[in-house]
């Protein structure tokens, strides 16, 4: 053999190597050549780090808001010229009705000097340090303002009420566009107590019977009501046992859209079902026996106002009460519903420090979830009621649903009050976002009330036992009582949670609508639909799995963790989770991934330069590789930590292809393909270099023969591997 031809094999050998080697790299699919920009993180190759990122989260600075000392009253936007008197009062020239709010408790030293301005406390209000002294002439606001301990002298406001397809539309109850459904958990609001704050219940409805627990009248609690003085009625009792009837159909309307069974008058099941429908009634009504509120020519409206502030105060002073003649399951009081608002007597409508909203962030601190209505004033309303201004209850819009119960037409209802609320002065953007949420409250199906329709008549003896589901009524009104009984299946699913875990579910579950309105403080409300729309079976789903997981009680609301967008990266056929992450009051200290219960691992973040403010967001990031997830369904989960918490899970399912079975394979197991592929390789070139050890036979060719001829003649071509063409001579 010739050196030539050595080189020239050799050469071959190492052209095929070179053009053969990187096919290696096709066996498995973590190929550096593919996933260069990716970093494995565990060594399952499930999971993928994108190498831009760092493994240091970013460093958050507090809000300033936090700092704030200035106390509520001397902020208040009732009172800009900040002598703590509503600045309505001021300019009134004729009497007006009153509260008085209190740098402490009320004790009888504040009464005592009330009596000797011969003021008469109409009413005390443990849960907010305050009382309401009725009507009197407004220059008597500057003295009661000099007394001692008075931080605030309030102007009432006006009460005013807001007012088939809703309950599948919020998926409470299944149907075929949404199988999927909050009932589907076996949960329909049973052994919870919603208390309904409107002009009566008539709980002898068909759908209604069996629901009343307890009832207070707030209204002829107050001795001053004239209504029930002229009826000779006087205080009724106040230990739950009056059942109050409905002296106007909101309040019957209201309370079949949480908790109606459906049941006719002929005992036949309608589609006319509550969100709730085994949820039980607390009836507080705040309406009259003459009607329900100024519309119905109250004769003095100010005691409305008065009987609405005593009767949420009832409902929190009974929030735990053993109620007489009901099961222990049936015990207090769990939520409280309300459609209707206090209109304010200032432009720009309330910030949140009226007593209304002061009463309903004590309920919500007591425990009792408050559900409340955002209001009917259209898109350029000027500001939010003092009841849906309350910083810490659930505000609730509304939309048009289109009387289908798809969700994906579903507009914002022309009348509902959009956001957000006034600004109170205190540093926090967050306080405004208001509405929370939205439901469907256009022409919506009613449970009748025994009112002057239909030949029944509360006044008259009659009771509504024989009455149906007729007309349809619009208002965020409406909307709000479905809200109400998504709480109450949320509480039936975990009975612990918080109404604060509960907002933030329902907030967090919500299907997002419109675009961000201040991005810059939070990326996903909007002034219209707040959160989005609410989403029964998601928002009962999650409350289980806090449930489940021993989380209730343990999230910290203000940390939030949500993802973006799930992609799939084309060149490394990853799937890519990209999210972000803030905490509103802090800072996140960690956000964390795992697989099907598996060990919490941080995912990756964007580099920042320097710390970010308050609000501010940072980016986070994780890549799958799921031909390593095991084979159906896996379970991927975030979470964000912070000194009080974690955040509440974001939890999706992942299909996995099922090459791996999830265990860890070995530096072995990962490579051996690629080192037999270079065995065999080297096999057959050893073969081609030593497989022949003759010299090559030479095939002479004469002038005068054709090539054709030798090659037949040669009989010994079959060893012919390689030839030497030589010319003859």
């Amino acid at each position: 053999m010739t050196w030539g031809i050595q080189m020239k094999r050799l050469v071959a050998v190492v052209l095929c190597a070179v053009i053969f080697l990187p096919l290696t790299g096709s066996i498995h699919n973590d190929s550096i050549n593919y996933r260069a920009q990716w970093t494995l993180a565990d060594d399952s190759g499930m999971v993928w780090l994108d190498a831009g990122y760092t493994m240091d989260i970013p460093h958050q600075s507090s809000p300033l808001w936090l700092d704030q000392q200035q106390p509520w009253y001397e902020r208040s936007a009732y009172d800009k010229n900040n002598n703590h008197i509503h600045d309505s009062i001021e300019r009134s020239k004729v009497p007006v009705g009153m509260g008085i709010s209190y740098l402490n408790e009320v004790d009888q030293t504040n009464l005592n000097d009330l009596a000797n301005l011969g003021i008469e406390v109409v009413d005390v209000l443990e849960s907010i340090n305050s009382v309401l002294i009725g009507i009197h002439e407004a220059s008597v606001a500057e003295t009661i303002a000099g007394l001692k301990d008075v931080v605030m002298v309030h102007h009432y406001g006006t009460v005013v009420f807001y007012g088939d397809i809703q309950t599948p539309n919020v998926k409470a109850r299944n149907s075929s566009i949404y199988p999927d459904a909050a009932w589907n958990f076996g949960v329909t609001g049973k052994g919870v107590n919603i208390a309904m704050v409107d002009t009566g219940v008539d709980n002898e409805h068909p759908g209604l019977v069996g629901k009343f627990v307890a009832g207070y009248d707030a209204v002829c609690y107050l001795h001053t009501d004239p209504t029930c003085v002229a009826a000779g009625l006087g205080a009724r009792q106040t230990d739950g046992s009056y059942d109050p009837d409905d002296g106007n159909q909101h309040g019957t309307a209201c309370i079949g859209m949480s908790s109606a069974t459906g049941i006719d008058a002929d005992g036949s099941q309608s589609e006319f079902y509550g969100s709730a429908p085994d949820s039980s009634l607390v009836d507080v009504r705040i309406g009259t026996d003459a009607g329900a509120g100024p519309f119905e020519n109250y004769i003095l409206e100010q005691e409305f106002y008065e009987s609405a502030m005593n009767g949420i105060q009832w409902i929190i002073d009974n929030k735990d009460t053993a109620w007489a003649g009901v099961d222990e399951s049936l015990h207090g009081i769990d939520i409280i519903s309300l459609s209707w608002g206090i209109t304010s007597h200032e432009g720009g409508g309330s910030d949140g420090s009226d007593m209304h909203s002061m009463i309903l962030d004590a309920a919500m601190e007591e425990g009792v979830v408050v559900s409340v209505a955002a209001g009917n004033d259209g898109p350029s309303n000027d500001g939010l009621s003092g009841m849906g201004s309350s910083d810490l209850s659930i505000t609730v819009g509304a939309t048009d649903d289109g009387n289908t119960i798809t969700r994906d037409d579903d507009t914002i209802a022309s009348y509902s009050s959009r956001g957000p609320r006034r600004d109170n002065a205190d540093g926090n953007p967050l306080n405004e976002l208001k509405p929370e949420i939205t439901a469907p409250g256009t022409n919506i199906i009613q449970a009748e009330g025994c009112v002057t329709s239909g030949g029944c008549n509360n006044f008259l003896g009659g009771d509504a036992s024989s009455n149906t589901y007729t007309s349809r009524g619009s208002g965020t009104s409406y909307a709000t009582p479905s809200v109400s009984g998504i709480l109450a299946l949320m509480i039936e699913a975990n009975p612990d949670l918080s109404p604060f875990e509960m907002k933030e579910i329902l907030k967090f579950t919500a299907e997002r609508k419109g675009e961000a309105t201040q991005p810059d403080v939070d990326p996903y409300w909007n002034r219209d639909f707040g959160w989005g729309l609410v989403d029964a079976y998601e928002a009962v789903k999650l409350s289980i799995e806090l449930r489940n997981q021993n989380l209730t009680g343990q999230i910290d609301v203000h940390n939030q963790v949500h993802i973006e967008s799930v992609t799939i990266d084309n060149q490394s056929g990853l799937t890519v989770y990209n999210g972000i992450a803030w905490n509103q009051v802090g800072s996140v200290n960690s956000v964390e991934y795992r697989i099907n219960g598996g060990n919490w691992m941080s995912v990756a973040f964007e580099e920042t330069n320097g710390s970010l403010g308050a609000l501010e967001r940072f980016s986070w990031s994780i890549a799958l590789d799921t031909d390593k997830l095991p084979s159906g369904n896996n379970t991927l989960e975030f979470r964000g930590m912070s000194d009080d918490g974690q955040s509440l899970p974001v939890i999706v399912m992942v299909a996995g292809a099922g090459e791996s079975s999830g265990h860890t394979e070995s530096w072995f197991e990962r490579f051996h393909l690629d080192f037999i592929f270079i065995a065999l390789f080297t096999i057959v070139g050893l073969l081609l270099w030593f497989g022949r050890t003759n010299n090559p036979e030479t095939l002479t060719l004469d002038s005068n023969e054709s090539i054709d001829k030798v090659l037949k003649d040669d009989v010994d071509i079959a060893s012919v591997v390689d030839a030497e063409l030589l010319e003859g001579t």
